[in-house]
């Protein structure tokens, strides 16, 4: 039998297709990358902020306004019990996060009333008990990852993540943990820009089996 030869049209179609891998690509990056996530990094600030008993009313505004902020650049925020850590564990925790991460002590009166109206309300089905609340600007992986970290560091195996708020979702301790394991922004852009680059060498390969 003869032969089949591939024509301009085969050609064109495999073109089609190198182009539609990219854009492949691309559409995976912005699935796993939440809506809202920024795209330039904060300097993130790790100056503690404990909120306790027998505040005047003007530093429960103040506390309320900064919470406000970190809010309005968070991607996530977890929760961890309070129970059975101390103030040098906290201490310790907070050296390990990264840029733009935070662990910040907050009673739960005040957690509900900044986020009330907000994607964050839901977080009320976590205000509970004593919490260390997490906000993470834009390191998901990495700050979950300084947690689990710091549990084997201050040998407390048994502290767990209570749950979290992601767009507006709970997630109990597994889906925030699954959160975690996926691509970070930085790991996404390489893969993005690797396959970029994979392109014309594909479309090269292509151009050069095309008859002339």
């Amino acid at each position: 039998t003869e032969q089949h030869k591939e024509g301009p049209r085969d050609c064109a179609m495999a073109m089609l297709r190198s182009l539609l891998v990219l854009l492949g690509c691309v559409a995976a990056a912005n699935a796993f990358a939440p809506a809202g996530l920024p795209l330039t990094g904060r300097a993130g600030s790790r100056r503690a902020l404990s909120v306790n008993m027998g505040k005047s009313v003007a530093q429960k505004k103040e506390i309320l306004e900064n919470i406000e902020k970190r809010l309005e650049t968070s991607t996530l925020i977890f929760s961890t019990h309070m129970n059975k850590i101390t103030v040098k564990d906290i201490t310790a925790l907070r050296t390990t996060l990264p840029e733009g991460s935070n662990a910040v002590c907050v009673k739960n009166t005040l957690m509900k009333k900044v986020t009330a109206g907000t994607p964050w309300e839901v977080c009320k089905d976590l205000a509970s008990e004593s919490n260390l609340w997490f906000f993470v600007d834009e390191d998901v992986k990495g700050t979950i990852k300084s947690f689990k970290d710091w549990k084997k560091a201050v040998n407390k195996k048994e502290q767990e993540i209570k749950g979290g708020v992601l767009e507006g979702a709970v997630y109990d301790a597994k889906g925030i943990e699954a959160i975690g394991e996926l691509p970070s922004k930085q790991e996404l852009y390489a893969m993005i820009a690797g396959s970029i680059k994979a392109v014309p060498s594909k479309l090269a390969g292509t151009l050069k089996e095309c008859p002339t």
